[in-house]
């Protein structure tokens, strides 16, 4: 019912109920002060005419993309409009410190939105590691010190009060960008996000993939050519911020260079700038296609500082072009550095209006 209205005919439709149940749905959500009666929609006059709306308002999520260097929170609506958002430096002491700040920034929020706290029903967070799908145990948390093996959703529902969604950021990123970025109604996609370093994510069939230990799209700890010790990112040593600049010295170019550096002299058709930045793309586009081999998307989306230059977006399309046969769109992200918390609010949004209306198709 994400709908600007909608009439009772359609919704029995949509959710698979009867009319009678439908109609007893909405009038206690009508109780609860959570839809309204927009008006009605043409035919002759009567119940079945009358259209509903979501009171967008009535409701609300917070959402937070928690990074090694800094956190981002925002309020949204029941339509996914952003209320209020605001960004400070990542607290260094501990999940205790995370969660005291997170419910700090959560009261700032709500203040700036001018929003009721208690109309607060549901959070959703994102980190940087993988999330176990049922203890929500951390693993693979290197830039969240002291949060590895920690149940954050059982400390964080405690300090905000609220019921709390936590998940990998890549894997709301690529949320973000198929609800309402450049992969807007695709339900086959991947999401690799490369800045210091690197990460995936993967939907099919509508469904994101998390994996039996919430590790699934973790395309840093692939392996190249060789079999690696246990917790060796060996992708990402390679093609991430500290490894793009190590190729540029091996290949001739000056130490003390930043990844920037290196893009803008291969913009100016350096040698050692351009071998780095095309042997980059190559390892890239190998494990991508990787990846390709096993959920065949139709599209992919790169995010983060290095993945979304559309320069090193055409050196993986031309390298992926050269094995890989079927449709397949490459494209930067719409969402910038904000996919994460927009998946968190789209994450949170979607859970809440599914237990207003049970689990809606697709």
């Amino acid at each position: 019912m994400a709908e600007e209205s909608i009439q009772r005919p359609a919704l029995a439709q949509k959710v698979g109920l009867s009319r009678l149940a439908v109609t007893e749905l909405l009038a206690e959500l009508e109780i609860y002060d959570l839809v309204q009666v927009q008006g009605v929609l043409g035919g002759t006059p009567g119940r079945s005419q009358l259209s509903y709306a979501l009171k967008s308002d009535a409701a609300l999520t917070v959402g937070f993309d928690v990074g090694g260097t800094k956190v981002a929170g925002a309020i949204g609506d029941l339509r996914g409009r952003v209320l209020a958002e605001m960004t400070e430096p990542t607290t260094r002491e501990g999940a205790d410190s995370l969660v005291a700040q997170l419910a700090r920034m959560t009261e700032q929020l709500c203040e700036t939105a001018q929003a009721p706290r208690l109309r607060l029903r549901k959070a959703a967070v994102g980190v940087p590691a993988a999330v176990h799908p049922e203890t929500a145990d951390l693993s693979l948390a290197g830039n969240l010190p002291g949060l590895e093996g920690r149940n954050l959703r059982a400390a964080l529902k405690e300090g905000l009060g609220l019921e709390v969604l936590i998940d990998n950021d890549v894997n709301l990123a690529l949320l973000a960008e198929t609800s309402q970025g450049a992969a807007a109604g695709r339900r086959n996609a991947v999401f690799v996000a490369l800045g210091t370093g690197i990460g995936g994510a993967l939907m099919v069939n509508g469904c994101l993939l998390r994996g039996a230990h919430g590790g699934a799209g973790e395309m840093g700890y692939m392996p190249l050519w060789q079999i690696e010790a246990p917790g060796v990112a060996a992708l990402e040593e390679r093609v991430g911020e500290a490894g793009i600049r190590n190729a540029y010295v091996a290949a001739g170019g000056d130490t003390g260079h930043s990844v920037w550096d290196i893009f803008a002299a291969a913009g100016k058709g350096e040698d050692a700038a351009l071998r780095t930045l095309d042997g980059v793309g190559a390892q890239v586009a190998r494990a991508l296609l990787t990846m390709l081999a096993l959920v065949d998307p139709e599209i992919v989306v790169f995010g983060g500082s290095i993945g979304a230059r559309p320069e090193f977006i055409a050196r993986v399309k031309r390298h992926v072009a050269q094995a890989w046969m079927r449709p397949l769109e490459m494209v930067g992200s719409s969402s910038g550095g904000r996919a994460g918390l927009i998946g968190a609010l789209e994450l949170s949004r979607r859970h809440m209006l599914d237990e207003m209306f049970g689990v809606l198709p697709g």
